[in-house]
């Protein structure tokens, strides 16, 4: 490995090492488990193999056993509750690492054999953490993501290129170490030459605006929609070499057409290349929000997707675009545009989606995942598709959804009293993401005590929102379509006059 000592030497000075360091006993059982701690010098593939032997001779003469879990990589401790929970009706246990604690799967598995946890299977939750993911699920001999196609489960400009070699439509694009390759670009899309760029069909318009993103980060961190030659210039000199939300290094950056059209966000659970769908959403295209150096997008609306000529074919899609990326087990977050042309693929997220189920049905997409994993017969036998939204009945049953994200238009503070406002609509279900803490309290059910004393809503300091990373939050909407619909407009009108750039110190109400 690199060393001059013989291999009797290497092992003999990393079995002291593993020996002057006993390993820590097994968790307490009963309950999920978080980790978070790791090394600041990752060990050698020598040392790690001395480390479980000796680890795995201490536990056998100490009468010790360690305690098999479900991995769960990245994520947030809502979400981390919620899948022990859907892995706890199948009598398994969910522990919950930060990825960022090991550099690689040899030094994940040295980590998390430190803490007496053997691993049944590897959820991703973060997309740093797939490629991860793959790896031990493989070793595991389970179901499993071929490790050798991570990169197209991974990368966005991976993605689009498996489309093309698969016959599938996907968007013209060039990854670009220097502006003037992107800048180039352009210039032969504004020029006509839509065959001749990034793979783009001749029966489709050339672009002429870009969009210049990173390889493999998340959450619209880091993309830019650019017009001009300045604006492509300016991104690259913001973007290139940056460290992105997902933990990589922005080492080249993907310049593509800029797909308009409709967004759609399709959620799915797939086992040995199977794939059912637990829910569909579809809303208007991103807000456009103008700045120096080009535009940037921001989140603003999903609705679940009722029955629908587009969803089918959103669907059909979708399942072609799982195939050519090799998903075949596991959850994924695919999100798509409808062009001009029908839809086209904007990133598969080889992980669950980001906040919580949002779908008022079940099984959700977690729910799903854990009986792909622990009931395979019961997953099989889902439908493929779930129906769609339903229409309301007259009496305001139907069942329907909506995630509304919030826009602070500057730096300072969403006012409680807007926030009350928000509570207060008919069909509010909860706050995610920076106001997930934000509940409204139900009355409590005849013969079941006093309601619980009501929560102060005080203000919330904000950022000015750029992307999903610096939205002040997301508010679910549950109920019947028309009514969720109305709410959602009501949100927009309570954000007019939400923010406020100075704190109001009497801006306190109770819920």
């Amino acid at each position: 490995f690199g060393s001059s000592r013989t291999r009797r030497q290497r092992q003999w000075c990393w079995w002291r090492g593993a020996m002057a360091q006993p390993p820590d006993p097994p968790p307490a059982p009963g309950g999920a488990t978080a980790i978070a701690d790791a090394e600041a010098d990752p060990p050698t593939p020598v040392a790690i193999v001395a480390r479980l032997a000796v680890r795995q001779a201490y536990r056998r003469a100490a009468g010790q056993a360690k305690q098999r879990a479900v991995l769960l990589l990245g994520g947030y401790r809502p979400k981390f509750q919620a899948l022990d929970r859907h892995f706890g009706v199948h009598g398994k246990q969910a522990v919950m690492v930060d990825p960022r604690v090991a550099p690689n799967a040899d030094v994940l598995v040295d980590f998390l054999d430190a803490h007496g946890i053997s691993v049944e299977y590897a959820v991703p939750l973060i997309d740093a953490a797939v490629c991860i993911a793959d790896i031990l699920n493989t070793r595991l001999r389970g179901l499993a993501n071929d490790p050798a196609t991570s990169s197209l489960r991974r990368d966005k400009y991976e993605q689009q290129e498996a489309l093309r070699r698969a016959g599938l439509p996907a968007a013209a694009q060039r990854s670009a170490t220097r502006a003037e390759e992107a800048v180039r670009f352009l210039a032969e899309a504004v020029e006509g030459r839509g065959s001749d760029v990034g793979g783009c069909s001749g029966e489709e318009e050339a672009p002429t605006r870009v969009v210049v993103k990173p390889r493999d980060s998340s959450g619209g961190d880091g993309i830019c929609l650019c017009r001009s030659e300045a604006e492509i210039r300016a991104s690259f000199e913001r973007e290139l070499g940056r460290v992105n939300m997902e933990g990589g290094t922005n080492k080249d950056l993907i310049v593509m057409e800029a797909l308009e059209g409709e967004e759609w966000v399709v959620n799915t659970v797939s086992l040995l290349g199977v794939h059912k769908v637990t829910d569909a959403w579809r809303g208007p295209p991103k807000v456009v929000l103008e700045g120096e150096g080009g535009a940037q997008f921001v989140y603003t609306a999903q609705f679940l997707a009722e029955e629908h000529p587009r969803r089918a074919a959103v669907l059909e899609y979708t399942f072609a675009c799982l195939d050519a990326l090799g998903v075949q087990n596991g959850a994924a977050h695919t999100e798509l545009i409808w062009t001009a042309l029908g839809p086209r693929l904007l990133e598969v997220n080889a992980r669950p989606a980001g906040g919580l189920p949002r779908t008022p049905r079940s099984p959700n997409q977690l729910e799903a995942l854990a009986m792909s994993l622990y009931d395979a017969d019961r997953f099989l036998s889902l439908p493929i598709v779930p129906a769609g939204a339903a229409a309301d009945d007259g009496h305001g049953e139907g069942q329907s959804a909506a995630v509304v994200f919030l826009r602070a238009p500057f730096n300072g503070y969403i006012l409680g009293t807007a926030l009350q406002q928000i509570v207060s609509l008919r069909t509010f279900g909860r706050f995610e993401r920076d106001a997930i803490g934000l509940v409204r309290f139900a009355e409590a059910a005849p013969g079941a005590g006093p309601p619980p004393p009501p929560s102060p809503v005080a203000a919330l300091a904000v950022v000015r929102t750029t992307s999903l990373f610096t939205s002040p939050g997301a508010v679910v909407l549950l109920g019947a379509a028309a009514t969720v619909e109305e709410d959602a407009e009501a949100i927009r009108a309570i954000e007019a006059i939400a923010y406020s750039e100075t704190y109001p110190a009497e801006d306190v109400v109770f819920n």
